[in-house]
């Protein structure tokens, strides 16, 4: 028979995320979009369920427990040691508003017609581009955000695309926004490509692709053409006047990064899976040939690169340097996610949560949490390319508790696994809900310039 301590894990690993937090439901859209080949936006502690003692309850709260930092003193081997400022524990870490008091704003989650409000990238210190949904990842419009005058305007309204239809992976071109739609629910290898111009106005379908070509890895825009990478690589354009796609020169081995830069990994976080120990060694300009071979230092593994830093783990520690292989150093109260660099030279770190700038140290802690400590959600952008904001809720998160009999079917359960809980055994979940009408907002277009 399993030990009630065997219970109880069991119980609460398969159920954690049963629920999410009541607005932020990144965690939802994140199975969305692997079951889509895309992963955006992120979600720490949900809720949490829990267990069941043989005729009683033994309650287990969920949440993100963040560890415990492990300063390292030593870069990888070969590279010079380097101090560095961040703070040693996650616990310590300020909050962002304290450490960049002007890249941190708030915004509402709903529109005035109850359209909920998606952030997708900053368009600027005090501007954010939004999606407004009409229901949960049904793209109703597009608008732009000023945190400065907290007002919005509409750049567009959106076509409904039909049933099964989903907008996906917004990027902002210098001057068009762009994106993709899916019908990611059938077998279909199909997507269509829309842009609208930056300003505003009626959005423009440019065309339509299927087989390989429409299995999108990332998207941007030029000033005539929409460009694209499937995950097979490759970069593509169509013209947005309407066309054939065509191979761009020079693309072949890469996949498009942010518009005119590519590298020789992809940027689809499920596609890239199998690519997650590989270092990135190239960064190409499609439009004027220039390529930077990048070396990574002995040992790293996972190296990204952005055009000023790079980020990578050596052992099971982050590392840090320029692109150019200079200044090494090992980030310290830091948590490498393994993921990209985001405003060219931040970086996410699962303890805390933070942010982390590589180019001063500097660390800033995001996401909600409860007055006892227990962790709410955070959201990140959802553009094609590296986003530029994340955000959370504004007043915190309060937890709650709920206890209700056990269902039958999970008592059956149980008692196929050798246990026998009572007819009259208890279940309780705890969960987190996220109280007011704001959420919290870090715009890294907002941050000041290093040095």
């Amino acid at each position: 028979m399993r030990t009630e301590h065997e219970l109880a894990e069991a119980l609460k690993n398969a159920a954690n995320g049963v629920s999410v937090p009541a607005d932020l439901e990144r965690g939802i859209a994140d199975r969305r979009r692997r079951r889509t080949r895309r992963r955006h936006g992120s979600l720490l502690a949900a809720a949490a369920v829990v267990a069941v003692v043989l005729g009683g309850t033994a309650v287990v709260r969920g949440g993100h427990v963040p560890p415990s930092a492990d300063p390292v003193a030593s870069a990888a081997a070969g590279a010079p040691d380097v101090d560095d400022v961040a703070a040693a524990r996650a616990d310590q870490v300020p909050r962002a508003r304290e450490v960049w008091p002007e890249a941190v704003a708030t915004y509402p989650k709903k529109a005035a017609d109850g359209f909920k409000y998606r952030p997708v990238t900053a368009l600027g210190p005090t501007e954010i581009l939004l999606i407004a949904e009409r229901s949960f990842e049904k793209a109703g419009r597009l608008e732009v955000y000023d945190t400065r005058t907290r007002a919005s305007r509409v750049l567009a309204t959106m076509s409904p695309g039909g049933k099964g239809y989903y907008p996906q992976d917004f990027e902002v071109g210098r001057d068009y926004i762009a994106w993709y739609g899916t019908t990611p629910n059938d077998d279909r290898k199909w997507a269509d490509f829309w842009v609208v111009p930056r300003q505003g106005g009626e959005p423009t379908r440019v065309g339509e692709v299927t087989g390989d070509l429409a299995l999108v890895d990332r998207i941007g825009a030029t000033g005539d053409h929409i460009v694209w990478s499937p995950q097979s690589g490759g970069v593509y354009r169509m013209p947005i006047t309407g066309g054939e796609p065509e191979k761009v020169e020079g693309s072949d081995g890469l996949w498009l990064d942010s518009w005119p830069w590519a590298r020789d990994v992809p940027g689809d976080p499920v596609t890239a899976e199998k690519w997650r120990n590989t270092n990135q060694a190239l960064l190409v300009d499609l439009e004027n040939g220039t390529r930077r071979t990048i070396t990574p230092p002995p040992g790293v593994t996972g190296l990204r690169c952005s055009t000023e830093w790079c980020l990578g783990t050596s052992g099971e520690k982050a590392l840090s340097m320029r692109i150019d292989g200079t200044d090494v150093r090992r980030p310290t109260g830091f948590s490498h996610m393994g993921e990209e660099i985001y405003g060219g030279r931040f970086a996410e770190s699962e303890d805390g949560p933070a942010i982390y700038d590589l180019a001063t140290g500097k660390a800033g802690a995001i996401g909600a949490a409860s007055a006892d400590g227990v962790r709410g959600g955070w959201g990140r952008g959802v553009s094609s390319s590296s986003t530029r904001v994340f955000y959370w809720n504004a007043h915190g998160v309060e937890t709650k508790e709920t206890c209700g009999p056990m269902p039958e079917r999970q008592r059956k359960a149980l008692a196929a696994e050798g246990a026998a809980p009572s007819p009259g055994a208890t279940v309780c979940m705890t969960e987190t809900v996220e109280p007011g009408d704001e959420n919290e907002i870090l715009n890294l277009a907002a941050v000041p310039p290093a040095g």
